[in-house]
């Protein structure tokens, strides 16, 4: 005889561990798949394959995608390395098997600046790992000759009067053009006879370094206070001031905490990595 308050006969306990299974299982499945939505990822396009950040063509991924019904999709900016997801978007209420598109200015959630690396965009509902879309290798600089160049002259070697080399000297044919090694705002530009001939300062943007340039051939074509995007032209390769005796060359100088703002910091290791992939 069962009692009140007693538990229920030991006949039914199988029956509602099953129960509890199962909806566990249906839960667990919605939350790895959409139920009922059918998501299939249709044709995916990254482009470029190889981004600058600041650079004036942003990475944009363009999709289309098959469904049931419009659905709210997850698009993710993956670190390959590491897994890692440094932006990630939700977009609402898409339609299946229309054009799609999602482009990215190559900061973090954060408004910070992902490390150089490969990284790939994922796209899928929520709760589901998200279709591969496309890879392409990110770099947050480039190197600043478009052209043959060489390492001349160090940072820190000595210089008369008790100064030192502040930057790398980059040998160059004369004419050849300088583009930005990062985006930024023109700080200043102008003409120093006794030493850097034509030279622009460039403020770094989402960073506290400024770049300066050197022994450019003519004045920058930029203005004081002018936008410019990482690879954007900066001026060309010359032997204004002091390089008038030696040869065409730029003088390239990097300050981390802005120009003349504590020291300048040597800027070959920099100069030799953008020079790998750029």
């Amino acid at each position: 005889m069962a009692f009140a308050g007693s538990p229920a006969p030991d006949v039914a306990a199988p029956a509602l561990a099953a129960a509890h299974a199962a909806g566990a299982a249906a839960a667990g499945a919605a939350h790895t798949k959409p139920s009922g939505a059918r998501f299939e990822l249709g044709r995916a396009e990254v482009e470029p394959r190889r981004a600058f950040f600041d650079a004036g063509r942003p990475i944009r991924l363009r999709y289309r995608f098959s469904a049931r019904r419009r659905l709210d999709l997850v698009i993710r900016v993956v670190r390959v390395a590491d897994r890692k997801t440094v932006r990630r978007w939700v977009e609402h209420g898409l339609a299946p098997g229309r054009a799609h598109v999602r482009r990215w200015d190559g900061r973090r959630g954060d408004r910070g600046v992902p490390a150089d690396g490969r990284y790939e965009l994922r796209v899928g509902p929520r709760g589901h790992r998200g279709a591969l879309a496309g890879r392409f290798d990110f770099h947050d600089h480039r190197f600043p000759v478009a052209g043959p160049h060489g390492y001349g002259d160090r940072f820190g070697d000595p210089r008369s009067g008790g100064r030192v080399h502040e930057g790398q000297d980059l040998p160059s044919p004369c004419g050849t053009p300088l583009v930005a090694a990062r985006g930024g705002r023109v700080q200043a530009r102008g003409y120093s006879d006794a030493l850097y001939g034509h030279w622009v300062l460039i403020d770094g943007t989402a960073t506290g370094r400024d770049y300066f340039y050197a022994h450019l051939q003519a004045p920058s074509p930029l203005e004081d206070g002018e936008r410019v995007r990482t690879g954007e032209p900066v001026g060309a390769v010359g032997m204004t001031g002091n390089a008038r005796s030696e040869f065409c060359q730029l003088h390239f100088e990097l300050w981390p905490h802005g120009y003349r703002h504590g020291a300048a910091a040597d800027p070959a290791p920099d100069l030799r990595a953008w020079d790998a992939f750029s």
